[in-house]
């Protein structure tokens, strides 16, 4: 998984430098470094901006994985995911609200998995599947 996380961030840098502003980048590039210090607080600014494009793709990338996942459990009625985002929802009382699983929106969901540990969602998604996988 690591490699995808990794792929998506190159990915997610290749999309910021094509839809930058290219005025920007043209001025940045015209500018005479006099300014050592200034050159490499602007430098370390837009660095910064990209990895964290970069990282809110991949998050985006991991959530929609996440719920998608939910999603299928909750229409093919699995009993492994249902009690694992059962769990999630526990763990806050304020979603605790949610008794009919069958109209669980996506956002719903999201609100589930929001502020939880998506790794440790991912793996236990995928541990369970080659448990499944094990037992067919």
């Amino acid at each position: 998984m690591n490699t995808t996380v990794n792929q998506k961030i190159e990915d997610a840098l290749l999309e910021f430098y094509l839809e930058a502003d290219k005025d920007t980048i043209n001025e940045i590039l015209q500018e005479d470094i006099n300014d050592i210090e200034a050159y490499k607080k602007k430098r370390n600014k837009l660095l910064f901006m990209i990895n964290a494009k970069a990282k809110k793709q991949a998050n985006d990338a991991l959530i929609e994985r996440v719920v998608n996942y939910f999603e299928d459990a909750i229409q093919k009625n699995t009993a492994k995911p249902i009690a694992y985002l059962k769990q999630l929802m526990s763990e806050n009382q304020s979603l605790a609200l949610y008794h009919n699983f069958e109209k669980l929106s996506k956002e719903d969901i999201q609100a589930i998995i929001k502020d939880k540990n998506l790794i440790d969602i991912i793996e236990q998604i995928e541990k369970d599947g080659a448990e499944e996988q094990s037992t067919i």
